[in-house]
């Protein structure tokens, strides 16, 4: 299935090792010359202004998108902006 980014944007990331709601992607990562879509960035704007809770999230991680969320699988020990699959 395909999706466009400003949908994606509209979407709650949330973590289904531990439940937690992350956010939305706010941005996302491209690798070039591969031209492939590596990670996306997630969190929440105005909790980002004032507690820096952002995360990286690599493509593997996502398990499932749905109508409203994409369902990601971290592992809940793993510091903010390190939150890629091991």
């Amino acid at each position: 299935m395909d999706y466009n980014l400003s949908d994606l944007k509209k979407k709650n990331v949330v973590n289904i090792n531990d439940g937690k709601n992350m956010g939305k992607i706010t941005d996302v990562i491209v690798s070039f010359p591969e031209n492939t879509w590596e990670s996306f960035i997630v969190g929440d704007k105005l909790k980002c202004l004032f507690s820096g809770d952002t995360y990286i999230v690599n493509m593997c991680c996502v398990d499932k998108i749905g109508e409203d969320t994409i369902f990601v699988r971290l592992n809940p020990n793993r510091k903010k902006e390190k939150a890629e699959d091991d």
